[in-house]
């Protein structure tokens, strides 16, 4: 290769990864500022680097970064996934809450987004209520696959597939399957 060749190939590999810089900037300010629709926000700032996800939990796809010290807007919180809005109207997207902390008042924890399909990690009871004092009546084995419609504390609310009314498991025995 000669040297005229080379002074060719750096300039344009160069304006490459300056393009991929900027949009990978450009998603990652999709998620500051104010909310543009009409959920309640609250204002918190990335104490790290962080990535934001389609939905809450690793499994589900990278759509943009946060950079430390950015400031963005969280609609709701459940566990450890926090719930950031765009302000261009893009979809939301999730971010681990450790990697944030609240710049006024904090959200309050509330189960907004843990409707879906989920799967046992261990064998457990389906219980009438929300807790253990309730009475079992069925079990779900490791590995079943079933579908959540609500949260009250550390229970899930789960639909029965044979039209029994809904029963309840202990949220540490489901894992939410992504949506891809």
């Amino acid at each position: 290769m000669t040297l005229q060749s080379k002074r060719f190939h750096f300039p344009l590999a160069l304006a490459f990864i300056l393009a991929l810089g900027g949009f990978q900037a450009r998603e990652a300010a999709e998620y500051k500022s104010t909310a543009s629709s009409k959920e309640q926000t609250y204002p918190y700032v990335a104490t790290a680097d962080v990535r934001v996800r389609s939905g809450p939990g690793t499994d589900y796809k990278v759509v943009a970064e946060i950079k430390s010290g950015t400031k963005v807007n969280v609609a709701a919180s459940d566990g450890e996934w926090l719930k950031v809005v765009s302000k261009q109207g893009n979809p939301p997207g999730y971010i681990q809450e450790r990697y944030a902390r609240p710049t006024g008042e904090p959200i309050k924890k509330i189960s907004s987004f843990v409707q879906g399909s989920y799967t046992a990690t261990a064998d457990t009871d389906v219980r009438e209520g929300p807790g253990l004092r309730y009475k079992a009546v069925a079990k779900i084995t490791k590995g079943m696959k079933f579908q959540v419609v609500d949260a009250e504390g550390d229970w899930l609310k789960v639909q029965s597939k044979h039209g029994n009314p809904p029963g309840y498991i202990e949220k540490k025995y489901g894992a939410r399957q992504p949506n891809r």
